[in-house]
């Protein structure tokens, strides 16, 4: 005999997969924007409130080179945590907390773990 599934329960636990997944992008895209800049004093360009429609090529043109670094990262087999790592380092040396948090659990979803390692990276986003 079948039990039918909790539906409260299914879609907790499928609610917090889509989180967890959309954590480890935010993280892969925010590390991507600073590898791509080179260094967090540039983190400020790339927000333009008013723009003029020659500057969109050049935001587009940006958004393409943060995606396809975001691609490599993502297609690395470890996800690169070492280079992440670097990165995450430089953006909470630079005082960027959200974008810090972002990458260290993205980084924390390239390696390989014990169960306590998980519980304490997946906690510190909460």
């Amino acid at each position: 005999m079948t039990t039918t599934p909790d539906t409260v329960a299914v879609d907790h636990a499928l609610a917090e997969r889509a989180v967890t997944s959309a954590d480890m992008l935010t993280g892969v895209l925010a590390a991507a924007t600073l590898d791509v800049l080179g260094q967090p004093t540039k983190l400020p360009t790339v927000l333009w409130p008013d723009v003029p429609p020659e500057v969109v090529t050049a935001i587009y043109e940006h958004g393409l080179r943060v995606g396809y670094r975001a691609g490599r990262i993502v297609s690395a087999p470890t996800w690169e945590p070492e280079a992440l790592d670097r990165l995450r380092t430089a953006l909470a040396d630079a005082g960027y907390r959200a974008m810090t948090r972002q990458v260290a659990v993205t980084a924390s979803h390239g390696r390989h773990h014990t169960g306590a390692e998980v519980g304490v990276v997946r906690g510190e986003h909460e």
